[in-house]
């Protein structure tokens, strides 16, 4: 597998600026500094770099600097996304709390860093765990998608799905309407129709739906 990164910022929210940044690499390598120079410089032979919340928090801050040394969003992980998708079912992942990571000391984004690190390599785990038919449809709405097109291409599944209407209908026909018309969600609410259907599979009627999904994602209560 290519190189992974996983990372986190403090950032003074009334100037953007950034206050202290935090690493791990796949094989053990710590940064701490508030230096972006080098910071990019830690990131040489990386690939992937991977965060929670990445997507629209971090990478607004370190942007073209990650762009001039060659990472974009298409090597960016983010374990929001991944986190809400595979761990449904009510408590959530217990690193996670709602868009946050819970901690147990302020400001320490090596710490937090190591723990995207953990929520990551359980996503994983979670993922490859799920049945097949689960895995083709979650691949099937999401892979065209930058929250997660990534996640699959380092872990390295595709397949290929001809009727995922079809394999919906199969695979939840004890949960959902027969007649259920799938199309339109598929088409225009790919990612609300994932975590939807992700509640749906826990069969767990004390699950709910994180807020921040519902207001990124208000399709999934229709």
């Amino acid at each position: 597998m290519k190189a992974i990164a996983f990372i986190d910022l403090e950032v003074q929210p009334h100037n953007g600026a950034v206050l202290d940044i935090g690493g791990i690499t796949d094989d053990g390598n710590v940064f701490h500094s508030k230096s972006i120079p080098n910071f990019i410089n830690f990131l040489k032979d990386i690939y992937y770099l991977c965060g929670h919340n990445i997507i629209k928090h971090d990478l607004k801050y370190i942007k073209q600097p990650l762009e001039d040394y060659g990472l974009t969003s298409e090597n960016v992980i983010d374990t929001l996304y991944l986190s809400a998708l595979l761990f449904p079912r009510k408590p959530y992942h217990a690193l996670v709390k709602d868009e946050k990571l819970q901690t147990d000391e302020l400001n320490n984004p090596v710490n937090d860093s190591k723990k995207v690190k953990d929520i990551f390599l359980d996503a994983i785990n979670a993922f490859h765990s799920l049945d097949e038919s689960l895995k083709q449809i979650f691949f099937s709405l999401l892979r065209n998608q930058k929250e997660f097109q990534s996640f699959f291409q380092y872990i390295g599944y595709e397949t290929s799905v001809e009727n995922p209407v079809s394999l919906i209908k199969k695979h939840f026909a004890s949960e959902i309407c027969e007649n259920a018309d799938f199309t339109k969600s598929i088409d225009n609410y790919p990612v609300a129709l994932a975590y939807a259907l992700a509640v749906i599979n826990v069969k767990d009627r004390l699950s709910v739906t994180p807020p921040w999904i519902l207001k990124n994602y208000p399709e999934v209560n229709v």
